[in-house]
């Protein structure tokens, strides 16, 4: 994995002017300006329509991934967490792997998993980024496992990793190389380790901020492993193996997503569940989006924070589930839904974050929004009553136990 590949830090700055002549060597640093580096976050990282973002979710929380292989949208530690990543809604931070030619862009999931492939056919040859989040999805931290493909010929590419917690108010600090293939660093109050082949990566300042940039050569039919964790706690132990996360990673996309042969259009059918599995935590709750503050109208206002948990659209899901014979997504749904009817019953909200909590207020970030939309985090459902989340309940139950899958407390 990765052998023969070359890391050259200096060479990012003669393609797009990340870094200069005086970064050549591994750990040096280059004073940028916070407005020449919010400037050129900007100018290579525009937005785009929202067709063209891929989604990796693990569960606990999502990243949306861009065609310049960009991740503009990640929450940690969780889905209602403020993002370390939020240029998707105008704020600060980037984690990039971009070919350095001409490229034209696709990609693909592999079936029946949230596992992206993210290919460019460039002017040299084919590139391609294997994009996942770690298996199983522990609440409290997130392992982002990004591969990169020698398809066709040599791949060049740019790295920058930029983590802006808070929605981009606090940047990276505190950064350490104590090991050839690691570093390490932190954002707001996250933990930051990032390992695999980003030995020679070069140091940046952005007033008191750090980002860490690198360019790759990987040989043709060669492959590059990075892996970025980010963890409320501290990070412990050694950085994890590449091959063997990404092995435990399509195990457990293997057990999750069930075949559904019984079913039309059974591809569909199966990365549609695929997707509802990534939105669905540990503890039962499935997220309505992943994301906040998009635009349904452009310029129109309505713009709405769902990161969290509707009893009505998860009564949905789960009745969907049921017919399909997806009985994992089911179980989950029943769970939820029947753990705040216990504890809310005739008081029960519209809305609940993943695990059970209260909903927040909804207030402004003071970002610029994705084009055409506002800033807003949180939501006003909580001050709401909804009586048909309590009718749909109960439609969910009786498909589980027409299914023979409700169990004492439904």
């Amino acid at each position: 994995m990765g052998r023969g590949f070359r890391i050259s830090s200096g060479r990012v700055g003669m393609d797009r002017g990340l870094l200069g002549s005086d970064a050549s060597r591994c750990g040096s640093e280059r004073q940028v300006s916070v407005t020449e580096a919010s400037r050129q976050a900007a100018a290579w990282y525009p937005p785009h329509a929202l067709r063209d973002y891929a989604l990796i979710a693990d569960g606990e929380r999502g990243a949306l991934i861009g065609p310049r292989g960009d991740v503009v949208w990640l929450c940690v530690p969780r889905w209602d967490s403020e993002a370390v990543f939020s240029s998707l809604i105008g704020g600060e931070g980037v984690y990039a792997v971009t070919p350095t030619a001409r490229f034209v862009w696709g990609g693909y999931y592999e079936e029946g998993s949230l596992i992206w492939h993210s290919r460019w056919v460039t002017t040299d040859g084919v590139v391609e980024c294997r994009e996942a989040l770690g298996f199983g999805g522990e609440p409290g931290s997130v392992v982002m496992l990004r591969q990169i493909v020698a398809r066709d010929g040599p791949a060049e590419v740019d790295v920058l990793l930029d983590p802006r917690a808070g929605f981009g108010q606090h940047g990276l600090r505190s950064v350490h190389h104590p090991e050839p293939r690691v570093w390490t660093g932190r954002t707001g109050d996250l933990h930051l380790r990032w390992s695999g082949d980003v030995g020679s990566a070069a140091v940046q300042r952005a007033g008191p901020a750090r980002r860490l940039a690198a360019h790759l050569t990987v040989p043709a039919g060669q492959t590059s492993d990075l892996v970025l964790e980010l963890s409320a706690e501290p990070l412990r132990g050694t950085p994890p193996d590449p091959s063997r996360l990404w092995q435990a990673t399509r195990e457990w996309w293997a057990q999750e997503a069930p075949r559904l042969d019984s079913v039309t259009a059974t591809r569909d059918a199966r990365q549609a569940h695929v997707i509802l599995r990534g939105l669905t935590s540990s503890s039962g709750g499935m997220v309505a989006a992943a994301t906040t503050s998009l635009p349904e109208r452009a310029d129109q206002g309505r713009n709405y924070d769902y990161r969290y948990a509707w009893i009505r659209d998860q009564s949905y899901a789960g009745q969907a589930a049921a017919a399909a014979g997806a009985h994992g997504l089911l179980d989950n749904a029943v769970r939820f839904v029947s753990e705040r009817l216990h504890a809310d019953g005739p008081k029960l909200a519209p809305a609940y974050t993943v695990d059970g909590g209260r909903v927040p207020d909804q207030r402004e970030l003071d970002l610029r929004g994705y084009p055409g939309g506002f800033d807003l985090v949180g939501n006003w459902v909580t001050k709401q009553f909804q009586l048909d989340a309590l009718g749909e309940a109960l439609l969910l139950i009786a498909a589980a136990a027409r299914c023979d899958r409700a169990d004492a407390d439904a």
